[in-house]
């Protein structure tokens, strides 16, 4: 499964064959062996999906958690764990930007199984965080849509991001618009 979405995130689902994912996976070349474990390349790009779901649930219920910190400094978290889950899925984030438009019900998949489920978390955690939000479900997608973009073009320019403003620097700017100063305050406890 690894080497599977290692290969379909560098080189593409169709660019990837059968062959080469049983040689990264250390299976002899061309022999079928992938197929007693799958029955098919889209099979395993199925299960390939569905595990990246389930370990997004992880952050998911992180943003539930309360914690003691700043409004500032739980945006910050959040922002930073949603980057580095990105990257931690890397595979599959180029993969669902380059191929699943081919799979329209696997497209369908990742935005019910992942998408959608970080953005009614994100929308609660805004919900919670800034009460007087005018619309935190539309903040919530402004949000994802920045860190997705920062971090899409980052990895698109091999790890830097074209202009050249880092992470934290990123973040930080980030933080400063969504969390006002004047609401930037430990929770209650």
């Amino acid at each position: 499964m690894t080497a599977a979405m290692d290969l379909f995130g560098r080189q593409g689902y169709h660019a990837t064959t059968i062959a080469q994912i049983e040689a990264a996976a250390g299976l002899s070349a061309g022999a079928g062996g992938l197929y007693r474990h799958f029955k098919s390349k889209r099979a395993l790009l199925e299960e390939g999906l569905a595990r990246q779901a389930a370990a997004g649930r992880v952050l998911v219920d992180d943003l539930a958690i309360a914690s003691p910190l700043s409004r500032r400094e739980r945006f910050l978290a959040v922002a930073r764990a949603g980057l580095a889950r990105l990257e931690q899925e890397r595979d599959v984030n180029r993969l669902l930007l380059r191929d699943l438009a081919a799979f329209p019900d696997l497209l369908d998949f990742v935005r019910e199984n992942e998408l959608r489920r970080v953005h009614v978390a994100v929308t609660a955690f805004l919900s919670r965080e800034l009460p007087d939000a005018e619309d935190p479900e539309a903040l919530a997608a402004v949000v994802m849509a920045a860190v997705s973009h920062y971090w899409i073009m980052a990895d698109v320019f091999g790890g830097t991001h074209p202009h050249e403003v880092d992470t934290e620097r990123f973040l930080r700017a980030l933080v400063r618009l969504v969390v006002p100063e004047e609401q930037d305050v430990p929770t209650k406890t």
